[in-house]
């Protein structure tokens, strides 16, 4: 676990935690330093990190190092006079964010924002499809039923970032861009929302830089909306091939997956699980047309994002 937090120096001048599992690595969490750290005039950069943590972490940014074991005191000390805790941990240490919160309570924390950045996880669909947007949709709970305290929180749903999903190494929306083949959810015209890393990172900084208007809501950000055929048919004009195109049967592989999180508690199926989330209508993946809530982007300073450009610089640095 790795923490970051940022000072603000704008109106409440305040002090920005961010919690990441990779701050040196390609996640959001390095995004959003990288989007912190180029806002000097905003924000500055404090990271916590476990002691035992070998990640290198960007200069600019100061590091605070905590037991492993998050122990409660030492974590309130490392976020005494922070406004804002800015969770980006992953799903497999998704457990630690109520010790974040709870100390971020005693530490007198202004504003939390759980490790959201995907679906709308208080979707009751979503929720009971995958236990990762369970887990994440708990978080949320948990943060309302603090609100008493005069603690404040915002969830941010970034859609699926199409530049991470694009990487051959991850290929999480099922489309290989090296070995030009790709597996469709159903018939692939599902249009989901998406964005990218580094555009989902700004996009966080201007919710912080809104306190006013993000308080105790969930704030989906999103750059546009496209389907699996919708990308493959951009890539196959871009790259002058035709894909090999293959289906899932949706509901075998949700009830596969589904079986085998019971038994085993396996991350493979888990993860198969939230690209059924992604790829199918029904669990709020269009941050519009399926959204239960209004979108930031009516009232946050958010720039244009085109599909078209996402798709051409993966090719050029993946293809």
């Amino acid at each position: 676990m790795h923490s970051i937090f940022p000072s603000k120096r704008q109106n409440l001048g305040p002090k920005w935690l961010t919690n990441q599992k990779k701050a040196g690595g390609t996640n959001i969490g390095h995004h959003l330093v990288k989007a912190l750290l180029s806002q000097p005039e905003s924000f500055t950069v404090t990271i916590i990190a476990r002691k035992s943590s070998k990640s290198r972490f960007p200069e600019g940014a100061k590091v605070v190092y905590v037991d492993d074991s998050l122990p409660h005191e030492e974590l309130v000390n490392a976020m005494h006079g922070a406004d804002a805790v800015v969770s980006a941990i992953g799903y497999g240490s998704i457990s630690a964010e109520e010790k974040l919160i709870d100390a971020a309570i005693d530490a007198k924390v202004k504003r939390f924002l759980p490790s959201e950045f995907g679906v709308n996880n208080t979707n009751a669909a979503a929720r009971a499809l995958s236990p990762v947007f369970d887990a994440k949709g708990g978080v949320i709970d948990l943060l309302r039923s603090k609100e008493a305290t005069g603690f404040t929180w915002t969830a941010v749903p970034t859609g699926l970032w199409l530049d991470w999903a694009l990487e051959p190494a991850i290929a999480f929306a099922n489309i290989n861009i090296q070995s030009h083949t790709a597996t469709l959810w159903a018939d692939g015209n599902h249009a989901l929302s998406w964005t990218t890393l580094p555009w989902a990172a700004h996009g966080i900084t201007q919710v912080l830089l809104s306190p006013s208007k993000t308080a105790n809501k969930v704030v989906p950000i999103r750059g546009f909306e496209a389907s699996q055929k919708d990308i493959i048919a951009m890539l196959e004009k871009e790259q002058n091939v035709t894909y090999n195109i293959e289906h899932f049967n949706p509901d075998d592989a949700i009830s596969k997956a589904q079986s085998s999180w019971r038994e085993n508690k396996d991350i493979p199926s888990a993860l198969q699980l939230v690209q059924a989330g992604f790829f199918l209508d029904g669990y709020g993946s269009d941050l519009v047309g399926e959204g239960i809530v209004q979108t930031g982007n009516e009232y946050l300073n958010l720039p244009e994002l085109r599909v078209e450009e996402v798709v051409k610089k993966a090719v050029a640095q993946w293809a």
